[in-house]
């Protein structure tokens, strides 16, 4: 699932996710457009949030 999914599913908007984890919106919203990818220790943050819903393995994913 991605991030994106993710905040939409459980109706959360990119700030209320980044305050959970400690991080800012523009962040988190990049992250859910694609530009930019989580560092490790971001990672652990929002596997730990989303509670395994989204993996690292989910932002490397690539249309088939």
């Amino acid at each position: 699932m991605t991030l994106a999914d993710y905040l939409q599913a459980h109706g959360l908007t990119a700030a209320e996710f980044a305050r959970h984890i400690g991080r800012s919106r523009s962040t988190v919203a990049r992250w859910c457009t694609g530009q930019r990818h989580p560092d490790a220790a971001a990672m652990r943050a929002i596997m730990e949030e989303t509670e395994g819903a989204v993996m690292p393995n989910d932002f490397f994913r690539t249309a088939t």
